[in-house]
Formats: structure tokens, C-alpha cells, sequence
């Protein structure tokens, strides 16, 4: 194994442990409430476009003779990298709220799962309550206007 195998090696082991240290950190925030948004393949997105332009360069920077390596290393490298930039983009679109029917329902007398969101819809969790003139609560299968 080449100097740059192993470093592009070691990049790979990096980047894939601060991606389950992020998702690691974040299991572990306080909700406020949720909503369904329309779902997003952003993370998708990124995942392929940063695993060709990671092979792309792995091809290019590698050296005579390890061509496939340097390809298959850059391609993961690229792809986890293309991941976290697409569930920044994720959580910048969650941030913003955009939810169905400007329906953000807030969670009363503890947490709980919401029910499975519509077709095209994602559940999306909220740590900060987005503005909206009314807010909802659900029980029993029913939507009531919250009230303090």
C-alpha cells in the first residue's frame, strides 16, 4: 500500500467517525414540536455528487499504478462529504419549517410519535418553534388549535 493509499485511507476512517459523532449528538436534542414537510433527497443529492467529484479527484491525485484505489478511496471520501453537506442543506430546509397546511403542532403533556405523515410528506422535528400565527395540538387522532 502507497503513502497516499494510506492517507486517503485514513481520511475515509475520519470522515465516516465524525459523521456518527454528529448523528450521535444530535439523537440526543430536546424537542418542541414537529410538523410534515415535503420531502427532500438533498442528502441523496450530495451522497452521489460528492462521490463522483471525490473519484474524480482520487483518480487525479493518485499515482501510476494505483488509479483504482486513488478512484474508489476519493469516491467514498467525496460521497460522506457530499453527505453532510446535504444534511446541512436538510436542516437549513427543516430550520425554515414549510409545513403542510402551516400546521406545526406542538408537543402537550409529554412527548409521543406523531403519525405517519402523508404521502411525499417526512416528519420533521423542531428544537425552536418557527412562527406562525396558530399552533396545534394532536390527541386521539384529531387536530385542536392550541391553546395556553
Amino acid at each position: 500500500m502507497t503513502h497516499k493509499t494510506k492517507i486517503l485511507l485514513s481520511a475515509a476512517a475520519l470522515a465516516g467517525v465524525l459523521s456518527l459523532a454528529a448523528t450521535a449528538s444530535a439523537s440526543a436534542q430536546s424537542y418542541d414540536g414537529w410538523c410534515y414537510q415535503k420531502e427532500s433527497s438533498a442528502r441523496t443529492k450530495g451522497t452521489v455528487i460528492g462521490a463522483g467529484a471525490g473519484a474524480v479527484v482520487g483518480n487525479v491525485v493518485a499515482g501510476k499504478g494505483n488509479k483504482t484505489e486513488g478512484t474508489i478511496l476519493g469516491a467514498i471520501v467525496g460521497g460522506v462529504i457530499g453527505n453532510q453537506v446535504g444534511k446541512k442543506n436538510k436542516e437549513k430546509e427543516t430550520s425554515a419549517a414549510n409545513c403542510l397546511n402551516s400546521r406545526y403542532y406542538i408537543y402537550d403533556r409529554g412527548y409521543y410519535t406523531p403519525e405517519a405523515p402523508p404521502e411525499g410528506y417526512r416528519v420533521a422535528q423542531f428544537t425552536q418553534r418557527p412562527y406562525y400565527d396558530r399552533y396545534w395540538v394532536r390527541r386521539d387522532g384529531q387536530d385542536y388549535a392550541y391553546r395556553r
